[in-house]
């Protein structure tokens, strides 16, 4: 039961986290790799401030609010850069991130991670259990979604995504296509920074490891898969690659070969779309890897 309890939280968690990504990477078309440094800013600051006895709801409230300025510190140099540039500028992010998260011992214990970060407290009840941690998530994965659901099926999105395809043609139709860009990042950050809160709240233990290379590459794996610029394939794509590598925790693997293993068939996975699926399962359009 515990076991098909954080299958599924991790299918809420991820959900978020990919559909967030997506925003920026198939909507607004921008090399995006930056995503573990974001929600992980949203980790590290609900583990800070509910370990030393603050409200558990206003810590992920404001796990949010800092990876979103994180978000917008990101977006002010990576957004004067085009192309692959823009994906070099997130990637420095991302390890800079990392790197403060290994050296301010004093906020973030460095490498030996911050334990005994509480779960949730709703009307006096303690979400102890993974079933009542589960029902909570579930219900901010909903809601979550449903926020995102009708942005990116407003006109804010259908100008993202014009602005993907055509940003001078956008600027003569007088949009201020840098505003609609900062509203990009503050929206995608915003919300993988509740996720990543959560993500710590489960987990009860965090370190700089849980937000690095090889959770890049599974959020971009499942974004890839899912399909670029879709709703729906975010959250196809996250279920498809949280269950496939399960699979192997019933082999009789050591723990060490089975980490690289699972890396192995997210590389796998990533090389066979972009070579005879760029479009993904239900992409709108061929992901910006395979140009």
């Amino acid at each position: 039961m515990d076991y098909a309890l954080y299958i599924l939280i991790i299918i809420c968690l991820y959900s978020i986290i990919t559909l967030t990504g997506n925003i920026l990477l198939g909507y607004l078309g921008i090399l995006y790799l930056a995503i573990p440094a974001i929600y992980g800013i949203g980790a590290y600051t609900f583990a800070i401030l509910a370990t030393n006895g603050s409200n558990t709801f206003l810590a992920i409230f404001l796990g949010g609010i800092f990876a979103m300025i994180g978000g917008l510190l990101l977006s002010i140099p990576a957004l004067k850069l085009k192309s692959h540039y823009i994906g070099i500028a997130t990637l420095a992010f991302l390890f800079i991130i990392s790197s403060l998260t290994y050296n301010l011992k004093d906020l973030t214990r460095g490498s030996l991670g911050i334990p005994g970060i509480p779960r949730p407290t709703i009307f006096g009840l303690y979400l102890e259990s993974n079933l009542s941690f589960f029902i909570f998530t579930l219900i901010v994965t909903i809601i979550i979604c449903t926020i995102l659901y009708k942005i990116l099926h407003s006109p804010f999105a259908k100008v993202i995504e014009a602005i993907r395809e055509d940003e001078i043609a956008v600027k003569t139709l007088g949009k201020n296509t840098k505003i609609y860009k900062l509203q990009a990042f503050m929206i995608s950050t915003f919300f993988s920074g509740i996720a990543g809160a959560l993500f710590a709240s489960y987990l009860g233990f965090i370190n700089p490891q849980n937000f690095h290379i090889p959770q890049l590459t599974t959020a971009i794996s499942m974004i890839i898969v899912g399909g670029m610029a879709s709703f729906w394939g975010s959250i196809l794509g996250t279920v498809i690659l949280v269950l496939v590598p399960e699979i192997l925790r019933f082999l009789t693997l050591s723990p060490d070969i089975l980490a690289g293993v699972r890396l192995g068939i997210y590389g796998l996975i990533l090389i066979l779309f972009m070579l005879f699926k760029p479009n993904g399962l239900m992409g709108k359009r061929t992901n910006i890897f395979s140009k």
